[in-house]
């Protein structure tokens, strides 16, 4: 009996532990599953990659899109070697002070002047020579910090601390942007650089600025200064960066990322001393200084292509005294041909075969029926056919105050009031007073049609002016108030009652206080702000004018005396001369 207990015992014993084992070996299939279905991803996951905590650095934002082909590795930059075979891992490996790199169970590797895509064939390479059949994948997790210094045409010249990711345009960018704040300079660069920077650079970096325009947050840097970027390597290299080519041909090598060491150096602007240009039907017409190697292709890259109403077939190139045509295909030239100095590419105008005339578009603000814009014909509509589109004036409506606004056909430039008036007095033969009173009128003039709106519709054709497309026609309310002012009793708004004079207003101001100049009391017309004499009957105040009485001109003590004195004397040579003439000649 006792035989058969410890029999049974054992029996069951044996079973439990079978079925351990099982559980064991089904938990495990679970996990892993069969060769086919092996799930790396939660592999991966189980466990934190060694040489992890390389990331928890605090990272600076890395602001460019890093290339293989040109990034150089170096001290400091963090890569993981992902192994794929029987078992899944990921290390993560940082780039010594020694410029190689400890490959996990394999060795050290120098990686000395290699960029990031010859460090991962080299690392791949290494690996494969011990496992053929590993699949291996190394990538760049992290980009290294480094201190590169900027001098020359920008607003904060010093040394910045930036990831090695950055290329050239951005650390230029970041030099001509104040600190956020004292205590958080831009970049990491440090407060004792930024104070380090002489004074004297800082302001010579401004006027810089002032005369050709510095890259700031919204400004382009001068085509000469973009194109002639020197970047001084540690070990006594240099290159150039051209940030104009690398915008049209996003070429990595004309605004390469940057290196321990390096120095920037942004030369001032010189002008566009040598130059090419295109214009033309292309969205952006632009003119650079040239740079020998130029090809048209560029500048219609930098020019962002054609326009929509441009002719592809009608595109010239004058260089020196030649002029040729470039062929278009695909909006690439089939010839890309290379530019000398002053070559200019003009891209023509399609030619519309236009049936009947040109329309256009004028808008009519104010006291209409239906205010908007309306269509127009180009030299036949009128001023009162456009009212008639808009429904007519409501009841509102003030005439004596409406106008015209007319479109300025002239170039930006010259719609400065400055550059105006400097141009209209290249001939002049005004006075000096002459002179500046035609300087206010150049800085204040309106661009308005010569017409009045209130004759028009009274029957004067000269005035139901034919109207140009752009124009806008505003019609005012009746602000029913006159203004008075200056030397009254009571200056201020006068309600506008039709039909009277000026005297009849500054009575209802108080009439004229004393030593009021009553010759040289004005009417300021509402529309024209030209000045009239009102002293006249027939002359009537209209509502929104303003009448304005000067007040006692000032005069130094002693001016009356001196001017009796000068007329007496004058008066007293002129009888000297006549007694002259009678003896001489009529006794």
């Amino acid at each position: 009996m006792n035989h058969s207990i410890k029999l049974i015992r054992l029996l069951c014993g044996i079973l439990f532990i079978i079925n351990a084992m099982m559980s064991s070996i089904s938990l495990q299939a679970q996990l892993m599953g069969s060769s086919s279905d092996f799930d790396m991803t939660k592999l991966m996951q189980t466990s934190t990659p060694p040489g992890a905590d390389l990331l928890k650095a605090e990272l600076l934002p890395s602001d460019n899109i890093v290339d293989a082909e040109h990034y150089r590795l170096g001290p400091g930059d963090v890569l993981s070697i992902q192994t794929l075979s029987g078992n899944a891992t990921e290390q993560y490996v940082s780039i010594t002070p020694e410029n190689s790199v400890l490959v996990p169970r394999i060795g050290e590797l120098s990686l000395k002047h290699a960029t990031l895509a010859q460090a991962k064939t080299a690392i791949i390479d290494m690996m494969k020579q011990r496992n053929p059949n590993a699949t291996v994948t190394v990538m760049l997790r992290k980009c290294r910090s480094l201190y590169v210094s900027i001098r020359g045409n920008v607003r904060y010249p010093g040394t910045y601390a930036i990831p090695a990711s950055m290329r050239v345009s951005t650390v230029i960018r970041l030099a001509n942007q104040p600190p956020k704040s004292p205590s958080q300079p831009n970049a990491g660069t440090s407060q004792s650089a930024m104070e380090s920077a002489k004074e004297l650079t800082v302001i010579e970096a401004r006027r810089s600025a002032m005369r050709g325009g510095t890259l700031t947050g919204n400004e382009e840097l001068p085509s000469f200064v973009s194109r002639n970027i020197t970047v001084l390597h540690a070990d006594g290299t240099s290159s150039n960066a051209d940030l104009e080519k690398a915008l049209a041909l996003s070429t990595v090598t004309d605004d390469p990322t940057l290196r321990e060491g390096d120095q920037v150096f942004v030369p001032f602007d010189q002008g566009l001393t040598s130059a090419i240009a295109i214009a033309g039907s292309v969205i952006r017409p632009i003119s650079i200084a040239y740079k020998k190697g130029d090809k048209a292709s560029m500048l219609l890259k930098l020019a962002y292509g054609l326009t929509d109403d441009a002719d592809p077939s009608n595109i010239q190139l004058k260089q020196g005294d030649a002029l040729s045509t470039l062929s278009l295909k695909d909006e690439q030239f089939t010839e890309d041909v290379e530019l000398m100095p002053g070559a200019v590419i003009v891209v023509g105008k399609k030619q519309f075969a236009v049936k009947g005339a040109s329309t256009g578009v004028v808008e009519v603000t104010g006291s209409v029926t239906k205010p908007g814009a309306y269509t127009m014909v180009q030299g036949q509509t009128r001023l009162k056919d456009i009212i008639e589109q808009a429904g007519g004036f409501t009841e509102k409506a003030y005439l004596p105050l409406a106008y015209i606004v007319r479109k300025e056909q002239q170039a930006p430039a010259s719609n400065e009031p400055r550059y105006r008036a400097i141009m209209g007095m290249q001939y002049t033969d005004l006075t000096a007073e002459d002179t500046t009173r035609y300087l206010m009128h150049t800085m204040f003039r309106q661009p308005t049609v010569a017409c009045d709106i209130q004759k028009a519709f009274n029957g004067s054709e000269e005035d139901n002016v034919i109207l140009e497309s752009g124009d806008i026609i505003v019609i005012p309310e009746n602000p029913k108030r006159v203004y008075v002012y200056g030397q009254v009793n009571n200056p201020g708004y006068v309600t506008f009652e039709p039909g009277k004079t000026m005297q009849w207003y500054i009575e209802r101001a108080g009439g004229y206080a004393s030593g009021a100049e009553k010759e040289l009391t004005r009417i300021i017309k509402g529309r024209s702000h030209v000045w009239i004499k009102g002293t006249d009957k027939n002359v009537i105040v209209e509502s929104g004018d303003e009448i304005y009485c000067p007040p006692p001109t000032y005069r130094p003590p002693g001016y009356e005396y001196q001017y009796y004195t000068f007329l007496i004397t004058a008066i007293g040579g002129l009888v000297g001369i006549l007694n002259v003439v009678y003896w001489a000649f009529l006794r």
